[in-house]
């Protein structure tokens, strides 16, 4: 499932969809304005950071590669709206982190894992 969310979303970067204009989470469309929805998107970009945190903090090897490559270009994003000139290159390292995530999702696919494995089990009558 991974695997296929993550090929998904990197075919979406590719086709430079799914991001707003201004590069923040929420726009002005959403509802709110001026320093509420600054407030909102502040609020949830630093949750994100802290999601992302743990759940690279807690993860290791492939598993980790693949989270710093879905959290790379997405917890950029904010970044387009205080220098707009850096768009490009946020969209670049965005696409370039869900390839590694997608490379590291399909190694984790082929990998063959001990848990599954159930040659060597001793209790099987």
């Amino acid at each position: 499932m991974a695997l296929g969310l993550t090929a998904f979303v990197f075919a979406l970067t590719i086709l430079h969809w799914g991001h707003t204009k201004s590069g923040w989470l929420f726009s002005a469309g959403f509802g709110l304005h001026g320093w509420l929805l600054i407030a909102v998107n502040v609020f949830f970009y630093g949750y994100l950071c802290w999601v992302g945190f743990w759940l690279i903090r807690g993860s290791a090897g492939p598993e980790r590669l693949f989270m710093v490559g879905w959290f790379a270009g997405f917890l950029l994003s904010p970044l387009h709206a205080l220098g707009p000139k850096w768009a490009a290159a946020i969209k670049h390292i965005g696409a370039f982190g869900l390839a590694v995530a997608l490379l590291a999702a399909l190694s984790l696919l082929l990998d063959p894992s001990e848990e599954a494995d159930s040659s060597d089990r001793t209790d099987v009558v």
